[in-house]
């Protein structure tokens, strides 16, 4: 296996968020002595650093282009081994202020460093791979985040033992700086019938420009409420998990994006057809989960006893422990819906965008922009529901709100399923900023067009 080709760079990739990413989900609960948000009634969310994750996904669709994949993700190596020195250094010195600072960055780095694995995992891959790679990926980040659930839930450790395990963990951290350096540029990866990866030098102005051409682009105007809806209704929604069973019952259903991956990889129809069938499945899935939840929260439930001053969270904590008594089958069913939906709704975004273009450049803003947007569309709905009045929060308005909006975007994304194509090709005038017979005459053209042609063949 050559070191230059897309397998062993992805190899690589997965060392590094081995080291990173899975260990900091793993473990960072369990050093904090922190109960894991989904099972926490007094968790409520720092908007400071919800805030510091929208605004890293646009300034990373720049960087990524700008100063290189591999740059981005020795920057957010180099943010993980801060994070758990923070930690080790609260345990010696009993105080957090460089914890809660590192924190922020730190959530910074991790964003930084999504947009870049994304591109990576977009443009390494031959087109039939693509979403197969997307969900091993999204799987390593849900997976961990679950065991780091069980183990902080079940440990009965003491200090000294978490404080020795912080210097393990950052002792193991070190290393990834070295792997994130071991990445080969992104120009010199070449697949192995000898075509080079799609990955053009740019400019600053290239980059404000092609920024500006994207939101200007009618099929990313389409996609924008999709990628702000799911979060939005998640956070809005305010579902609060009633014990373990209900987290694992969660974690189960996202575990099915390895079955929505193949059916968007096997050429079993034309990727059009594909695109609309698993949409059609997308859909399903969120409606027996929205429905549930809805259902749940408006009837059977005695409201009278709702004290006006409890939160929105332990409002909905009464609700659902009110339903758990007359439905837990339905309502852990509709647990394991939510979990399909959830992963489903993420990686069929990003994999859309990939058939949209095979130019790094290209997906790099269309990533940054979905991290963004997405975080953007959390953070909101956690803020309005926290705020809203206590009539609102029991009448289901904001849900009923967020649902219809989600159901639009399913609409929208209809709209642009339809144009996809067997190849690549089609967005570029628009995603470039330039007309389309412009981009049809022009060296650059051929070139992508070439490149999606032998992508087919690489398999």
């Amino acid at each position: 296996m050559r070191y230059n080709c897309p397998t062993t760079q992805l190899g690589l990739l997965s060392v590094v968020l081995l080291l990173t990413t899975v260990l900091r989900r793993l473990l960072s609960n369990y050093l904090l002595q922190e109960i894991p948000t989904d099972v926490n009634l007094a968790y409520d969310s720092y908007w400071p650093t919800s805030l510091v994750a929208c605004l890293s996904g646009f300034i990373s669709l720049f960087l990524v282009n700008l100063v290189g994949a591999r740059a981005i993700l020795f920057f957010y190596s180099i943010c993980s081994v801060l994070f758990f020195s923070s930690i080790v250094s609260g345990y010696k010195t009993n105080n957090l202020m460089f914890y809660k600072v590192m924190e922020i960055v730190d959530a910074a780095g991790y964003d930084f460093g999504r947009v870049a694995t994304l591109v990576l995992v977009l443009g390494y891959p031959s087109e039939r791979w693509k979403a197969r790679s997307l969900a091993v990926f999204l799987f390593i980040e849900q997976l961990s985040m679950t065991l780091g659930d069980l183990i902080v839930i079940r440990n009965t450790g003491s200090d000294v033992t978490r404080y020795h395990v912080s210097i393990a963990a950052l002792c193991i951290t070190c290393l990834s700086p070295f792997v994130s350096l071991a990445i080969a540029p992104l120009h010199k990866v070449v697949r192995s019938n000898g075509v080079f990866l799609l990955a053009r030098k740019t400019t600053f102005n290239e980059e404000i420009c092609g920024t500006v051409a994207i939101f200007k682009n009618k099929y990313m105007l389409l996609l924008l409420p999709y990628m702000f809806s799911y979060p939005f209704l998640f956070g809005s929604a305010n579902v609060p998990f009633p014990d373990i069973l209900a987290i694992m019952l969660y974690d189960a259903g996202r575990i099915f994006i390895a079955v929505m991956s193949l059916m968007l990889d096997m050429p079993w129809a034309t990727r059009r057809t594909r695109s609309l069938v698993s949409l059609g499945m997308l859909v399903v899935c969120c409606a027996v989960s929205l429905g549930v939840t809805a259902g749940i929260r408006s009837k059977g439930i005695n409201k009278s006893q709702i004290n006006p001053t409890w939160s929105a969270l332990e409002i909905s904590r009464y609700i659902f422990a009110q339903a758990l008594a007359k439905h837990r089958a339905l309502i852990y069913t509709s647990y394991f819906f939510a979990g399909v939906a959830s992963s489903f709704v993420e990686l069929y975004g990003f994999w859309i965008i990939g058939t949209l273009t095979n130019d790094i450049k290209a997906s790099a803003r269309f990533v940054g922009t979905y991290q963004s947007v997405m975080s953007i569309g959390g953070l909101v709905g956690y803020q309005l529901v926290k705020n809203i009045p206590h009539r609102y929060t029991t009448s289901n308005i904001p849900m009923y709100v967020s649902s219809a909006l989600t159901a639009v975007s399913f609409v929208f994304m209809y709209f642009v399923v339809r144009r996809i194509s067997e190849t690549n090709d089609w967005t570029l005038g628009s995603i470039t900023g330039r007309d389309s017979a412009h981009a049809e005459n022009s060296t650059e053209s051929i070139t992508i067009v070439a490149d999606v042609k032998y992508q087919h063949l690489d398999e």
